[in-house]
């Protein structure tokens, strides 16, 4: 499909790219953003970082929608959010913004290994839960490694943010505020991550990172529809 360079009535500049690849991209961000506002929701009455090995075995002995529905859902989410990135990566054509794309799809990668073993610590806690109600010390470590992967996953979201945002702004997918906004989102991400042997305590830099976890989101939601729509944001 050829480069779309049309001005449209309202004065915003086509994204140039395949509109097949864009509303694909556009999709699977929003699907990304969806997904886990949905496992957030569902989870709300999981088991904090410092639960005792009964209530871990108890929550996952149900094997309830709250468990089972997340864990469907991870590979969707990674389809998705790969989805988004590369059309991010494709677009960032110069050497500046290449480097920034690049920086950001090193970061979604490694939110994508670091999510897939809290999937996985947790997946085990399901399949096994009557086996390992007899086993806390196991279900103490399975958790733990659980905690240890989220809190370092936001590290991860922290470099995909910083990357993908700067590379975004640089081909107009999102306002500039989004942009600004992402430096301090960062921020409390990996601030949030560099305590993550306090978070697996049940320590409070959760509150921290779901500030930056907040960011996230809306950056990928709005330069999601951006694609979806197929319209360049002002740079001004």
């Amino acid at each position: 499909m050829s480069v779309a360079t049309a001005i449209d009535s309202a004065g915003g500049r086509a994204v140039p790219g395949n509109s097949v690849a864009d509303r694909l991209a556009g999709a699977g961000g929003l699907i990304f953003v969806g997904t886990l506002v949905v496992q957030n929701v569902l989870r709300a009455n999981a088991p904090g970082f410092d639960a005792t090995p009964a209530e871990v075995a108890t929550y996952f002995g149900r094997a309830g929608a709250a468990v089972l529905v997340p864990l469907g859902l991870f590979p969707v989410e990674m389809l998705a959010v790969f989805l988004f990135v590369g059309a991010i990566w494709t677009r960032a054509d110069r050497d500046d913004n290449r480097w920034w794309a690049s920086v950001g799809a090193l970061g979604a990668a490694s939110i994508a290994a670091l999510f897939a073993i809290v999937n996985i610590s947790e997946i085990v806690l399901t399949s096994k839960a009557e086996q390992l109600a007899t086993a806390p010390a196991v279900i103490q470590s399975l958790w733990t490694l659980h905690a240890a992967a989220f809190g370092l996953d936001l590290a991860a979201i922290a470099v995909a943010l910083i990357g993908l945002s700067r590379a975004a702004r640089s081909i107009a997918l999102i306002p500039r505020w989004i942009a600004v906004a992402a430096l301090p989102g960062a921020a409390c991400l990996l601030t949030a991550s560099v305590f993550t042997i306090a978070l697996t305590q049940g320590g409070a830099g959760l509150l921290l990172g779901l500030v930056g976890f907040s960011v996230w989101l809306v950056f990928v939601a709005t330069a999601s529809i951006s694609l979806l729509r197929g319209r360049q944001i002002a740079q001004a």
